[in-house]
């Protein structure tokens, strides 16, 4: 058992819940311990599901003490971040693009750069600015504006935030 993975993966029988209105099937297997569970609305999903664990079990992958996966299951970690895809959108975009299309997509990035980032960041962040306390959009919007993005002293969102997107430790897309 090194760096989190085993190879002690036991996969169970498939359980069946005959709810009122929905039967459950509900596959069960054991990785170093302990015991995973995962519901599927067919028999054939759950089956399937069943098979590709018995398959990675008996191929003798290591399985994730963390998931109860195996290893090979796992993405690859994506080589650039949100901040700097973002980055190289807007880079594409800006000199052949209008105002207002400029505006409208720092506007969009800026909307969809929570949905990107890990939720603890963004849960600080409401904690200390309830949402409407403060015209939060402005400042990210700056992010996204490549005049914006490489000059000094321009700090957009928390510290949290600016590590979390990459802003401020030398990653400037610009």
């Amino acid at each position: 058992m090194s760096g989190g993975t085993t190879y002690d993966a036991r996969v169970y029988r498939t359980e069946v819940y005959k709810g009122s209105e929905v039967t459950t099937y509900k596959v069960r297997w054991k990785v170093g311990g302990r015991l995973w569970k995962e519901g599927f609305r067919t028999a054939a999903q759950a089956d399937s599901f069943r098979s590709a664990l018995l398959t990675a079990a008996r191929r003798g992958e290591a399985f994730r003490l963390t998931t109860g996966r195996p290893t090979a299951w796992e993405r690859e970690k994506a080589a650039t971040s949100w901040y700097e895809f973002a980055c190289a959108y807007v880079d594409m975009k800006w000199k052949h693009a209008s105002a207002k299309y400029r505006k409208d997509i720092a506007r969009a990035l800026t909307a969809a750069t929570p949905a990107m980032l890990p939720q603890s960041t963004w849960a600080a962040r409401r904690r200390k600015h309830p949402p409407g306390a403060r015209p939060v959009g402005i400042q990210h919007q700056a992010a996204f504006r490549p005049a914006r993005r490489g000059r000094r002293g321009s700090r957009v969102g928390s510290p949290e935030q600016r590590s979390a997107v990459g802003i401020g430790r030398g990653i400037d897309c610009a």
